[in-house]
C-alpha cells in the first residue's frame, strides 16, 4: 500500500430513506454524488451530522450494506442500531436531511478468492454480506449459489431477515438460519449450523463473516483448525477512519508479526504488534489476528 493514492473522498450526503427494522434496528439510505468510489462489501465510511445537530464531535464508522450507482449519483444502504448520541440523534432525520460522508474507507472482503463462498452472519452482521451475496451473483453467475448462514440470540435479533430472504431468493442463494433459544431454525450458534451445512456443501470452502467479535472468533478457529479461508469483518473504535488517529488496533498473530516488514507498510498502518482496523481492515484473513487477545 505504500505510496497508494487514497480513494476516499468527504462528501455531502443526502437522507432518502430511513426506516425501522425491528430490535431497534434502523434501515439508512443517503445519496451522494459523483465522483464518490463505489464501495465494496466489508468496506465503511465515517457520517458525521451538522454540529447543530447533534452534541457529538467525532463521525461514525458505518459498514455499507449495499450500493448503487447512477452516473451522477450513488445510493449506499446501512443497517444500523441507535445505541449511542450519535446514532440516536442520526435515527431522528428523516429525508432530506444531510450529514457529512468521508469514505469509502478500509478493506472489504476479498470475494475474487477461489472457492464456493460462504457467508456468516451474526446479528446486524449480516447487512454487508447482503452486499457481499449481491456482488458474488453478479460476478459468479447462476452456476455458483451464495450461501448464507445467519444466526442471532433469539427471532427478534435475526435483523434484516425478510430482506436476507428476498435476496437470496432473487440470487437463486441458499440461506439457513438458526437461533440460540431456537425460536427460529435450529437450536445453536453459527458454527453449530456451520458443522451441519459445510459437509453438503462443492468444496474448497471460503467464510467471509461479520457479526459479535466472540462469533468471529469461534469462526476464526473452526476455519484455522480445518485449512479454511477465512476472512472476518472486525468492529474497533474507529475515531478517524484513516489510520491517522492510532485508536483502533488489533493484535497481529505470531505469523503475521514474523512477516511484517516496517520497509514495505504504510505510515497509516500500524506497527509489528499491531494492526490497524481501520487501514488494514476492517475485513482481515483468521490467520492474521491473536484471536487469544481479542475480546
Amino acid at each position: 500500500m505504500t505510496g497508494a493514492r487514497p480513494r476516499w473522498r468527504h462528501r455531502a450526503a443526502r437522507i432518502v430513506r430511513q426506516d425501522d427494522r425491528g430490535d431497534g434496528h434502523r434501515w439508512l439510505e443517503l445519496e451522494v454524488a459523483r465522483p464518490f468510489a463505489v464501495p465494496s462489501p466489508g468496506q465503511f465510511v465515517q457520517l458525521r451530522l451538522p454540529s447543530v445537530r447533534s452534541p457529538v464531535l467525532l463521525p461514525r464508522p458505518m459498514s455499507v450494506a449495499g450500493a448503487s450507482a447512477s452516473r451522477r449519483r450513488l445510493r449506499l444502504a446501512f443497517l444500523y442500531a441507535p445505541v449511542g448520541a450519535g446514532t440516536r440523534a442520526l435515527a431522528e432525520l428523516g429525508p432530506g436531511s444531510e450529514v457529512e460522508m468521508l469514505g469509502p474507507l478500509g478493506r472489504g472482503f476479498p470475494l475474487a478468492h477461489p472457492g464456493t463462498p460462504v457467508l456468516v452472519a451474526g446479528g446486524r452482521g449480516v447487512a454487508p454480506l447482503l452486499f457481499a451475496a449481491a456482488v458474488l451473483a453478479r460476478r459468479r453467475g447462476a452456476r455458483r449459489r451464495t450461501v448464507l448462514l445467519f444466526g442471532a440470540r433469539g427471532r427478534a435479533q435475526l435483523v434484516g431477515l425478510e430482506e436476507a430472504r428476498r435476496r437470496l431468493a432473487a440470487l437463486g442463494g441458499h440461506l439457513h438460519v438458526c437461533t440460540d433459544d431456537g425460536s427460529l431454525g435450529p437450536r445453536g450458534d453459527v458454527v453449530r449450523l456451520l458443522e451441519r451445512v459445510a459437509p453438503g456443501l462443492a468444496g474448497p470452502l471460503v467464510l467471509h463473516a461479520c457479526g459479535p467479535h466472540a462469533m468471529l472468533k469461534a469462526v476464526a478457529r473452526w476455519a484455522l483448525a480445518r485449512g479454511v479461508p477465512a476472512y472476518l469483518a472486525m468492529e474497533s473504535m474507529m475515531a478517524c477512519g484513516t489510520g491517522v488517529c492510532r485508536g483502533c488496533p488489533l493484535p497481529r498473530s505470531a505469523a503475521a508479526r514474523a512477516a511484517y516488514d516496517p520497509r514495505t507498510a504504510s505510515s497509516l498502518q500500524g506497527n509489528r504488534e499491531w494492526a490497524m482496523c481501520c487501514t488494514e481492515g476492517p475485513v482481515f484473513a483468521a490467520a492474521d489476528l491473536d484471536w487469544e487477545r481479542i475480546s
